[in-house]
């Protein structure tokens, strides 16, 4: 996967734009909305548009 224009933190659900990518994957990140500096808790916007499709919470039909 090539480096994202921006992430997601998944405490806030707000867009990070500065952040370390390494073979792949997020190694660094803070969110300046909630502080969020856990890598594991950031994700892509591909990822995430994955995410909220398998969340029924979030069903667009509805």
């Amino acid at each position: 996967m090539s480096e994202p224009e921006f992430i997601i933190c998944n405490e806030c659900d707000n867009p990070v734009y500065v952040f370390e990518w390494k073979d792949g994957r997020i190694s660094e990140a803070v969110c300046t909305t909630c502080g969020n500096d856990k890598p594991a808790l950031f994700t892509t916007d591909e990822e995430y548009g994955e995410d909220m499709a398998s969340d029924s919470r979030y069903d667009p039909s509805e």
